[in-house]
């Protein structure tokens, strides 16, 4: 039998109430229960997903709507995340939705997670509910003109009536997009952690993307949501030690490993990094160890760019358990001091610094600091949803960055 809380039978005593009582309490009504028979506050979050024991056993209300999370399969126990999820048809074109095998293997790549729940299963439980279709725009907000995308995103979501301000509590929220500030980007999340995000994939060759793009543009825009990074520990994107679709590398392709990427059919490949990866001195790198000296390897290969004539070469590693030559001179070596990232969409010589990564999975954060859950005041949720979006969300992936790491890739890819 998997072990449980020693306070389940309170929680059960809880069920068998009838119908939940509330009593206001400031902006927010909570659950009216007799503290003498359930010991149980409002604060406790056995799986640590953001949402409280007492809201996935009984529900909540604010303003006078009733949120029944126990019906929409919440379980207090296991770690869920729901995410509201609508969406934009181009005019006399295809809609921007993703379809059911997207969905699914959404649902699949959070099932796999390498993280525990108090039931003594892993993984989490995604909700992805597509729901509405809203008014197509061409472009979110206006270019040069960051506040406007939120503005026009704010505007769909507020005209979407069935998303009330109870739902926000409990539920992440996206649109499925054409674009936003003319910039062929294939998504925005709000900030680093947060609630909102985009996918736009409208202007890509295939309008809405493919379905691998969907999943991989998808996973990582919520990743933000989710307070991951694009270089795990800071936002220095491009790491070879870092093996997480929130690396650009990565993002359309799901990371390498077993020999394939995940665009290959492996959509599990789509994936946060599981791992802790070794950091790398680019001043003194030791060859021999390849990614080898934190968590297992074993099966991943890695990508990694260096400048050279005045452009980022791209190379693919099939097997990252073993030495990689860093500087391409046919040698293993230590000591080897090479610049091993490199921005293709802005190629340079890059200052020389230590690379470091993260195991993403350890590090999510499922309450976006308050904004799941009831520990925030409207007035406060209001100015956390008003801040300015960070610089490192100011030029996500887009169009013309992707198609140039599709080319490198289909003449170096592993």
């Amino acid at each position: 039998m998997s072990p449980f809380p020693a306070f389940v039978a309170a929680l059960c005593l809880v069920l068998a109430l009838p119908g939940p009582g509330r009593a206001a309490s400031g902006d927010f009504d909570l659950p009216l229960f007799i503290p003498a028979l359930t010991g149980v506050p409002l604060s406790r979050d056995s799986d640590g997903d953001g949402l409280p024991d007492l809201w996935e056993l009984r529900g909540y209300t604010e303003n006078g709507t009733f949120v029944d999370l126990p019906a929409m399969g919440a379980d207090p126990w296991h770690k869920d995340l729901f995410v509201w999820m609508d969406y934009m048809v181009k005019p006399g074109g295809p809609s921007l939705a993703p379809n059911q095998t997207v969905i699914d293997n959404i649902k699949a790549v959070f099932a796999n997670a390498p993280v525990t729940n108090p039931d003594g299963t892993t993984g989490v439980t995604i909700h992805p509910l597509l729901k509405n279709q809203v008014e197509y725009k061409a472009e979110l907000g206006k270019k040069n003109d960051d506040p406007s995308v939120w503005t026009d995103f704010d505007a769909l979501k507020n005209a979407d009536t069935d998303f009330n301000a109870a739902l926000a509590r409990s539920h992440r929220y996206m649109i499925w997009a054409n674009d936003y500030q003319e910039s062929g980007s294939s998504g925005l999340a709000r900030n680093i952690p947060a609630t909102d995000f985009i996918v736009s994939l409208g202007t890509f060759p295939t309008p809405g993307g493919t379905e691998w793009e969907k999943l991989g543009t998808f996973i990582h825009e919520l990743g933000h949501c989710l307070g991951l990074k694009h270089g795990g520990t800071d936002d220095t994107n491009y790491k070879p030690n870092y093996l997480s679709i929130m690396s650009y590398t990565f993002q359309m392709s799901g990371v390498y490993k077993d020999g394939h990427f995940g665009d290959a059919g492996h959509p599990l490949l789509f994936d946060y990094q599981r791992i802790e990866t070794p950091a790398l001195n680019e001043t003194s790198l030791n060859e021999n160890l390849g990614l080898t000296g934190a968590g297992s390897v074993a099966g991943y290969g890695t990508v990694f760019y260096y400048f050279s004539n005045n452009a980022c070469q791209q190379v693919g590693i099939t097997n990252a358990n073993a030495a990689i030559d860093w500087n391409q001179d046919g040698k293993i070596e230590t000591g080897v001091s090479f610049g091993i990232h490199c921005d293709p969409d802005e190629p340079a010589q890059e200052e020389k610094v230590t690379l470091t990564a993260q195991d993403n999975w350890a590090h999510i954060n499922y309450s976006a600091n308050g904004l799941i859950g009831p520990s925030l005041t409207k007035a406060e949720r209001r100015t956390r949803l008003a801040e300015p979006i960070p610089e490192s969300l100011k030029h996500e992936l887009n169009l013309e960055t992707y198609l140039k790491l599709q080319r490198l890739r289909q003449s170096t890819a592993p």
